[in-house]
């Protein structure tokens, strides 16, 4: 249970440090995303498909007063509509989940600067706690987290 309690205290602790605007909008971009495909996939494939698997001369016959062209010109429109919602959506996605990694990394570097600032004089001349060690974990150990909650945009 103590295990839990503590885990539970972590994760609260970052979420204090974001704002839930950003959280709210970076879920929202997500899901739009992830609804984006099926709708694609599932409606408008499936309506152009139907359209084009039917032979020119009885086209007529299955969709009175409608157009081939006109109507795959309508389809089309609507992909590129897709298209660009779908990157929006995307770029809205990657920009404030990256915010939000990178503002729990600042905090995380602010808090660890902060609690190295209040130890004792006397801590700094221990071996382990030299001061390559100190900014090395600065350095690794907080962009590690950010690594973990972001997505790498480089190799």
């Amino acid at each position: 249970m103590n295990e839990a309690n503590a885990k539970e205290g972590y994760f609260k602790r970052l979420l204090a440090w974001q704002n839930p605007v950003f959280i709210g909008i970076a879920i929202f971009a997500s899901l739009l995303v992830g609804a984006s495909q099926p709708c694609f996939g599932g409606l408008l494939m499936s309506k152009v498909l139907a359209k084009l698997t039917v032979p020119l001369d009885q086209y007529a016959l299955f969709w009175p007063g409608n157009n081939l062209e006109d109507d795959m010109q309508f389809y089309c429109i609507i992909m590129a509509c897709f298209a660009v919602g779908t990157s929006l959506a995307m770029f809205v996605q990657k920009l404030f989940f990256i915010r939000l990694s990178e503002t729990v990394t600042f905090h995380m570097r602010y808090t660890l600067y902060d609690k190295i600032l209040e130890k004792n004089i006397g801590w700094f001349d221990l071996r382990e706690n030299a001061v390559g060690i100190l900014s090395s974990a600065m350095a690794q150990d907080t962009s590690l987290v950010n690594g973990v909650s972001s997505e790498s945009l480089g190799p």
